[in-house]
């Protein structure tokens, strides 16, 4: 039986948008992860850091992340970032000691949540002033987070450690 050609798989060679290696999009511009650099992207990354400062799926924006592959460093977002993919996509994570933490918006404001207790504050500028664990402000320790990224879909336990970045 022959398989019939699927738009979505990643079908088309292309050069990563990062690094400038060999990676593979589907017929809309989606890569696939650079097997080089580990950037992935929607075909827009241009488009989303104009916009919204930020980069989908990826949160870093696209000219961020060519800088730090440049210095070799890993893809990282900044806590502004952060802010800027809650504003866009409504719903984050990131982890922290080991431990998830699920960003979203609720009634006009903004919710910290993990296993153990929950935060509300009217709005993104509280949350950025305000947001702690432990007494700590989250702003402040930034650089200790791990995998800042947009909420993905899975069971409970996919939450328990963080995925590869």
């Amino acid at each position: 039986m022959e398989k019939k050609y699927n738009p979505n798989e990643f079908n088309n060679a292309v050069p990563c948008e990062v690094c400038g290696g060999l990676t593979f999009a589907d017929d809309y511009g989606n890569t696939d992860r650079c097997p080089n650099c580990g950037w992935k992207s929607n075909g827009d990354s241009e488009f989303y850091e104009e916009c919204y400062g930020i980069s989908y799926p990826m949160l870093v924006p696209l000219s961020r992340a060519q800088k730090q592959y440049k210095a070799g460093k890993k893809f990282k977002a900044t806590f502004e970032d952060f802010i800027n993919g809650l504003k866009f996509y409504a719903e984050m994570l990131f982890w922290h000691n080991g431990k998830v933490y699920e960003v979203f918006r609720r009634n006009g404001g903004v919710v910290l949540a993990s296993k153990e207790f929950e935060q509300n504050f009217i709005s993104t500028d509280e949350f950025y002033e305000k947001a702690n664990i432990n007494g700590r402000l989250l702003k402040d320790f930034w650089d200790e987070v791990v995998h800042p990224c947009f909420m993905f879909c899975g069971d409970e336990h996919d939450y328990d450690f963080p995925p590869e970045d």
